[in-house]
């Protein structure tokens, strides 16, 4: 029996490390740190920049990751990347916002407008350049050619990108405990990867061989040096937007 309060995002990357987990809250991204402040949850799996910017505690070894390629965070746009000049962030996000926002301003030297939308039922550009998803909804068809941002940020720093962490407040005192219990989720996950594939895949819809390619070549979950050396340098890139997310 699960002992803590989880919360995880409800898409199909954060599924491998909650398996086994029993009672556990899903929430967008950007609505599971609150529920951490609150007291509401033990842990989170929350998105990494919340992490930095509050300097909360993480289970260590433990993430939701890619080498590159997702195909579950894009930018979808209707014009040529260099003329984007309005984009539609992602409400639900934190890390990826950042990350768009880095790869058009660093990237490619853009200064664009930005406003915020939910695309999760609905992808549209009406009004703006380009548009974010992230999870699941990325993986709907789309009518728009799209940049992947996990392509991006390897193309542009040669490094993994970090997208999630298992978030606690600093001083739980049970932090051993919530640590052993996520790291024995996370064990069970990978080790039962194509029954937690071909499950998703029927919840989503989708061809259970592309959750399991989905799960095991473009998501990786381990927070090794390599990660670690993404994150520090996504860390970097994202103190520097202006206007401040810190």
């Amino acid at each position: 029996m699960n002992m803590f309060k989880i919360a995880s995002v409800p898409y199909l990357n954060g599924m491998p490390l909650i398996e086994g987990l029993e009672r556990v809250l899903f929430r967008p991204p950007s609505r599971l740190g609150a529920l951490l402040t609150a007291g509401k949850a033990d842990a989170v799996l929350v998105s990494a920049i919340e992490v930095l910017r509050h300097g909360w505690e993480h289970v260590p070894g433990i993430a939701v990751a890619s080498p590159g390629k997702t195909d579950s965070v894009r930018l979808h746009h209707k014009v040529a990347l260099p003329l984007i000049r309005r984009v539609a962030l992602d409400r639900n996000s934190r890390s990826s916002n950042a990350l768009a926002r880095i790869i058009l301003e660093r990237r490619y030297g853009l200064r664009p407008r930005y406003v915020t939308r939910d695309p999760s039922a609905r992808l549209s550009l009406e009004d703006v350049d380009a548009a974010l998803t992230i999870g699941d909804a990325s993986f709907r068809p789309g009518r728009w050619p799209y940049l992947d941002l996990g392509t991006a940020w390897r193309e542009f720093t040669g490094r993994p990108f970090v997208y999630a962490l298992w978030a606690f407040l600093p001083g739980h005192p049970r932090a051993r405990e919530l640590g052993a219990v996520l790291r024995e989720a996370k064990a069970r996950g990978l080790e039962q990867i194509g029954a937690v594939a071909a499950r998703e895949a029927k919840r989503l819809r989708l061809p259970a061989a592309f959750c399991r390619r989905y799960l095991t070549k473009r998501i990786t979950y381990d927070l090794g040096p390599a990660e670690r050396a993404g994150l520090e340098l996504f860390e970097r890139y994202a103190r520097a937007l202006r206007p401040s997310i810190f």
